[in-house]
């Protein structure tokens, strides 16, 4: 796991790099826009039109407000974020000040005008959202044309048509970076990649990845995972350091209601008190004393918290000791979290399913052995204790005996059967004629039971699949063991029939009925046994007899 998670951080570390790095990219563009334009400025003098000296003053002051903020941006994600607002301003301004000094009639290809509307409107994009596009493109089209009609009415040298041509191409750029913005939705891409292994059985490998993408994505050297599941007394703690993946428990008291407390994705830092949240439509920065169990735990100083939320219960994850964090973070992990919560719940979803499926076996699987084997056992007992009174009033028990022996092979027949489909799953879409094995299975069980059975059946052949045939095999030799066994009958009468896609059982009997006359309990391994594939089963029982009638569904059209 600590060679695997090395890997995992190293390959996130450079595939996310630039994505969360859109402070460091925009001052470090700022930066590089400023010294170009005092480049051209110093290279070709004729580009200053007017204030010579003042805009050089202005441009080499900017220059420097620029390379500041790029130091900030690479050493503090909170002064980074705080004085964003600050640094789109004093670029529109610069903005304005860059047309005035270098705008003439002559300068079309010279004027650093598009170059300066092209930054502000992808900056305003990258680092925050459409409708601060919408505002930046707004400012500069207010500000461009007053600016431009202040001019022209001050009788300097501009051209006002070439104001308007520039003003329909900023128009135009703006709308298509809005309408990227807008496409861009809730701005980075991640995906969680989920371990191998069967659904169903991966929480826990599930829940040590979720601890290792985190460091990936982040650069981080330590990540803990504080989960409280929803039917566990216990909260679970999984940290990553380098040395690998640790796991304890603790007991719920130490962080109270805080994993379940709704709560933001958030930049933290404990000695400043500084907390630096995302949730749509933005961002929210304020100071206030950072309140983390698990950052206390830890003794974390400065790092990212990520809310967990699925069914199967909250949780929090901090990262710390990171290569860097900014605030394209907070974007990025909450993404992440809502990808990790479907991930968890997915996983919850596929237990459930494969209980259901265990438990559905292991409810077949008993029914089967009640109305086969231990049936069979019983009416073998029977049959023995019968065999025991024909000894003793002198008559030859090798006939009987030779039955017995007959219709325990045939019961061991039927259970290595029952293996062997349990093996190998159902037999696919094979069907066999019901008719034949009705008839086997009614002489078998007069022989067993030493009682008289007759069939009736439809003109027309009645082929069934191999599942069907199965369950209505057991479902009659149950009805037949009850009869004997509970209504002490002398001839059960078993009727069959399809119509409009559905087979019509009845099992009737001359015995005694079941305890409780027409209001009895019907007997729990056929009720069953019928309600799995959606059937239906109806009980009538007086002291002439019971009568039970069956209808299943055959799943052939009608």
């Amino acid at each position: 796991m600590h060679g695997e998670s090395s890997r995992i951080m190293e390959r996130g570390l450079y595939g996310n790099a630039l994505t969360r790095r859109t402070g460091r990219i925009i001052s470090t563009g700022r930066a590089i826009l400023a010294l170009s334009f005092l480049l051209a400025l110093w290279l070709d003098p004729r580009v200053l039109m007017r204030g010579a000296s003042g805009g050089y003053v202005l441009v080499s002051v900017y220059l420097l407000w620029t390379a500041l903020l790029m130091v900030i941006a690479w050493r503090s994600w909170w002064y980074d974020f705080r004085l964003a607002p600050l640094a789109q301003a004093i670029d529109i301004g610069v903005f304005v000040a860059a047309v005035y000094f270098t705008e003439s009639p002559f300068t079309e290809f010279q004027s650093p005008f598009l170059a300066f509307a092209a930054f502000l409107l992808v900056a305003a994009m990258v680092r925050w959202n459409w409708r601060a596009t919408v505002v930046t493109a707004v400012l500069l089209l207010a500000v461009n044309m007053t600016f431009a009609l202040t001019m022209y009415n001050l009788g300097l040298d501009i051209d006002l048509m070439r104001f308007v041509r520039r003003t329909a191409y900023m128009v135009m750029l703006s709308g298509i970076l809005i309408w990227l913005s807008l496409s861009r939705g809730g701005g980075h891409t991640v995906t969680f990649d989920e371990p191998p292994g069967l659904p169903g059985e991966r929480r826990d490998q599930l829940l040590d990845s979720i601890v290792i993408h985190a460091a990936s994505i982040l650069g981080a050297r330590q990540v803990a995972l504080a989960f409280a599941p929803s039917e566990e007394p216990w909260v679970e703690i999984r940290r990553l350091t380098p040395g690998g993946i640790t796991l304890e428990r603790t007991g719920p008291a130490e962080f109270g209601d805080e994993l379940h407390a709704p709560r933001s994705t958030a930049l933290f830092n404990v000695a400043k008190s500084r907390l630096l949240s995302f949730e749509n439509p933005g961002f929210e920065a304020w100071n206030a004393p950072v309140q983390s169990g698990l950052a206390a735990r830890y003794s974390v100083n400065e790092g990212i918290l990520v809310p967990l939320q699925s069914v199967t219960g909250t949780g929090q994850l901090i990262a710390w000791d990171c290569d860097s964090l900014s605030a394209d973070d907070l974007a990025i992990l909450r993404t992440l979290a809502n990808q990790i919560g479907h991930s968890l719940d997915r996983e919850e979803m596929a237990s459930l399913a494969r209980n259901a499926a265990e438990t559905g076996v292991r409810h077949a699987v008993a029914r089967d052995l009640h109305d086969s084997v231990a049936q069979f056992l019983a009416g073998t007992l029977f049959r023995l204790e019968a065999l025991r009174r024909w000894i003793r009033e002198g008559h030859d028990p090798e006939g009987e005996i030779d039955s017995i022996k007959q219709a325990l092979r045939r019961e061991q027949t039927h259970l290595r059967i029952l293996i062997e489909r349990l093996r190998r799953g159902e037999e696919g879409n094979r069907s066999i004629e019901i008719a034949d094995e009705l008839r086997a299975l009614l002489a078998e069980a007069g022989t067993h039971w030493h009682i008289s059975t007759e069939l009736v059946l439809p003109d027309q052949p009645l082929p069934v699949s191999v599942q069907l045939s199965h369950e209505i095999r057991q479902l009659v030799r149950e009805a037949i063991a009850n009869a004997v066994r509970h209504g002490k009958c002398g001839k059960v009468c078993v009727e069959i029939s399809e119509e409009d896609g559905v087979l019509r059982l009845t099992v009737s009997d001359d015995g005694i009925g079941f305890p409780g006359g027409p209001a009895a309990i019907r007997p729990r391994s056929i009720s069953e046994r019928v309600e799995a594939p959606g059937g239906q089963f109806e009980l009538d029982s007086s002291p002439a007899g019971a009568r039970l009638n069956i209808a299943i569904r055959t799943g052939e059209p009608a």
